[in-house]
């Protein structure tokens, strides 16, 4: 019950009037270098408490802070109206629903027209006929039509005209409204289809007082839509407030990330990851190696043949399943990283003992 009660001799604890046991000692504590004492186990004590050990190595370490963000405002996106760009039938249109994206290059839709035709055979006869600056007229015609370079080789190639005329998509972006179907005659001005451009979201975060001294203007971040499973975005920091909140303890950082998905709104929560600094060719241990104290931080350092010591560590950089060391301990030696806390508690419970020995033998 009060485990500081020592005697040399058996008989009862004076406070709570329990029998003294004598104490069994499963492992030794010896003097070591001034530090903590240095604790052997057996062989048994490591294989029933699954003791593991881990190399300290020297690696790559950086910092992720991951944070609630919102979406702060929704800029107005740009369009892109796909016309014909000359007089017309659709002939096919393609699957692609309103809110579906498009990438560009692909195909929308495609079209019959005989105006179309003759000006294939236009260009087939200025090359037959020797006249380059008509024929030049001419490509670069069927070229603003949107005739792709493949096609107007085999038109050069084999004097064939191509009967239909593909509209492809001239950007990425989403399809915002369909104007026509397979069937309807156009105009060369018809809008048969219209994109949603890319639209630059701006997002506020609030991390925490002591996140903000990590972050950096230009860092990459990654945005996902907890809503929106699946759904993730590439951006960066654009900027942070100098000041914190007093009331909140916060500091607010401002990121965006382009996109042309037309499902986000004004207000939407995201989870932000902020990719922040890195650190090359340093002392890195696991996490769950280190132990906390409100003395400070340490290891445990395994000497070899059972002897183990903790060592008062100095960490620097968390990342992950990984802490950098700053100082305590060199690259190579052999650390626990499991079953730590038991010799931890063993060790320093032979330096209480150690002490109240030096203060009797005074």
């Amino acid at each position: 019950m009060h485990p500081d009660v020592v005697s040399k001799e058996s008989g009862s604890c004076p406070i709570c009037g329990m029998d003294l046991v004598r104490r069994e000692r499963v492992s030794q504590a010896t003097s070591s270098d001034g530090g903590y004492p240095e604790v052997t186990v057996s062989p048994e004590f490591m294989h029933n408490f699954g003791v593991r050990t881990a190399t300290v190595v020297r690696g790559t370490v950086s910092r992720d802070i991951v944070a609630l963000g919102r979406v702060s405002r929704l800029l107005s996106p740009m369009v892109t109206d796909v016309t014909p760009g000359i007089k017309g039938r659709i002939l096919s249109v393609s699957d692609k629903a309103i809110g579906d994206s498009v990438s560009k290059g692909e195909l929308l839709y495609s079209i019959e027209a005989p105006a179309w035709r003759d000006l294939q055979q236009s260009y087939i006869d200025a090359l037959q006929d020797e006249d380059p600056t008509r024929a030049d007229q001419l490509r670069q015609r069927l070229q603003s039509l949107g005739m792709e370079p493949a096609a107007l080789s085999r038109v050069e190639r084999e004097g064939q005209v191509e009967e239909r005329l593909d509209k492809h998509a001239p950007v990425d972006g989403t399809l915002v409204e369909w104007r026509a179907g397979k069937g309807d005659p156009v105009g060369a001005a018809t809008r048969v289809v219209t994109l949603g451009g890319v639209s630059l979201i701006p997002v506020v975060v609030n991390l925490f007082e002591g996140q903000g001294a990590w972050i950096d203007r230009g860092q990459r971040v990654t945005v996902r839509v907890p809503t929106m499973p699946g759904t993730e975005y590439e951006g960066q920091v654009d900027r942070t407030d100098r000041e914190i909140s007093f009331t909140t303890r916060t500091q607010p950082v401002y990121v965006s990330f382009s996109t042309a998905d037309p499902t986000l709104r004004f207000g939407m929560l995201l989870e932000v990851t902020i990719h922040t600094s890195e650190r090359e060719d340093v002392l890195r241990i696991p996490r769950e190696a280190l132990i906390r104290t409100g003395e400070g931080d340490r290891v445990i350092l395994s000497r070899g043949e059972g002897r183990f010591q903790p060592v008062a560590v100095k960490r620097g950089l968390e990342s992950g399943d990984d802490i950098e060391i700053l100082s305590g301990v060199e690259e190579g030696q052999e650390i626990v990283v499991s079953g730590q806390f038991l010799i931890d508690s063993e060790s320093s419970l032979m330096a209480d003992f150690r002490r109240m020995e030096t203060r009797d033998a005074r």
